[in-house]
């Protein structure tokens, strides 16, 4: 039976070194690779007010930013799927609208059947991921299979010289 590996994409570098590590550590002839993309929907900014006057213009214009947003993940999705032909590795690509992308990439992967997830680590630091959290991390503590959070290239990292720990307390 194939094993099924879902891949948040996103067109990261630390993206793309994910999809390199399955390469490179994890893949087997008949797996099956299903990249997903989440896009988080566009709001009108809270300093914009919505009147009777604006609302169709500002309708349409997130309708076109949703609509370009959307071809530009299917589009990612397609260049995923190539890379996936180029070394003889079943693939799909699925786009996904939701505000949280952690959610959205826990709900794809249930709902595709997936065995394992192979995320890029966004490599935030302490300070970063306290305030705003991960993806990588909620889905870590949120994920009924397995999940492989893939850290980027030491060189890709940011480097914080002299601390080593950090404390809100």
């Amino acid at each position: 039976m194939p094993r099924r590996y879902l891949l948040p994409i996103d067109g990261s570098d630390n993206c793309k070194h994910a999809a390199r590590f399955y390469l490179e550590n994890l893949k087997q002839d008949d797996d099956v690779l299903l990249f997903v993309h989440v896009i988080e929907p566009s709001y009108s900014s809270p300093a914009v007010s919505l009147t009777k006057d604006n609302a169709h213009a500002m309708v349409g214009a997130m309708t076109k930013s949703m609509q370009e947003s959307m071809e530009a993940g299917k589009l990612l999705g397609q260049r995923y799927m190539s890379w996936a032909k180029e070394h003889d590795l079943q693939s799909k690509a699925f786009v996904h609208v939701d505000p949280k992308p952690g959610v959205a990439i826990l709900k794809a992967a249930e709902e595709r059947q997936a065995d394992h997830i192979i995320i890029g680590s966004r490599g935030l630091n302490a300070l970063g991921r306290s305030l705003l959290g991960s993806v990588s991390n909620y889905i870590v503590h949120h994920s009924t299979i397995p999940v492989t959070v893939v850290p980027s290239k030491p060189e890709e990292r940011a480097e914080v010289k002299g601390v080593r720990r950090f404390s809100l307390y």
